[in-house]
């Protein structure tokens, strides 16, 4: 996965040069920027009553990132985009020995088509609609200090699976190559496969569980800077 996002910031360094000679029409368009997913199906520390209830999965959590995307427009209207972006979360609560942590982790790598709203106005706003995969991480451990000793469940899942972004936003035009992006929002479907996850019981030994397959209906915010 770190070999991919060298690619991905490779090719957005790389995009200007590329498309030095294009028109204003169809020149690339390179987007930069903060990004908020909620994230469905992955819960949170502070409800955990069990790790495996369908209730835990069926929590919506907000994760932060950064989403980058390049799209190269065949027309003043219509573009192709790629799409990347990274989500994560870290929680943590207790002490070290009654404690309960989650982290997760989503990555979207997308691409498809776009479609720009162009005016007299400064303001642009667009729509898209892209696929691709999408990298689900989470780990969950709970470690609780009884007189006996401590006793701890532990379990993690990393799986890649179909991915869909559809959505749109708006552009605002501050000069001929900078624009700020105020807003973009994608329904970010995941189509998680059935999955084995390895948990560490009480006793210390390991035993395989299966989590059936779902759809996660992730909803994804960014907003940035937009560069021509």
């Amino acid at each position: 996965m770190r070999k991919l996002l060298f690619l991905v910031l490779f090719m957005v360094a790389c995009a200007p040069a590329s498309f030095a000679q294009t028109t204003d029409e169809s020149r690339a368009e390179i987007f930069l920027g903060y990004s908020h997913m909620q994230a469905e199906g992955i819960g949170g520390v502070d409800t955990q009553e069990d790790s495996f209830d369908d209730e835990v999965f069926g929590e919506r959590v907000g994760l932060n990132g950064f989403n980058a995307a390049i799209t190269g427009f065949v027309t003043p209207r219509f573009g192709l985009t790629g799409d990347f972006s990274f989500n994560q979360r870290s929680d943590t609560t207790g002490t070290d020995t009654d404690r309960s942590r989650l982290e997760t982790r989503v990555i979207n790598v997308l691409g498809g088509p776009t479609v720009r709203f162009t005016s007299e106005s400064r303001v642009t706003p667009f729509v898209r609609a892209l696929a691709g995969v999408a990298n689900t991480r989470f780990e969950a451990e709970n470690r609780v200090q009884l007189p006996t000793g401590t006793t701890t469940n532990q379990f993690d899942t990393n799986s890649t699976d179909f991915a869909l972004a559809l959505g749109g936003g708006v552009d605002v035009k501050l000069s001929d190559r900078i624009g700020l992006r105020l807003i973009q929002f994608d329904y970010n479907p995941v189509f998680l496969r059935d999955r084995s996850i390895s948990v560490l019981g009480q006793t210390g030994a390991l035993a395989t569980q299966t989590l059936e397959g779902q759809r996660s209906d992730n909803l994804r915010f960014s907003f940035g800077i937009t560069i021509k």
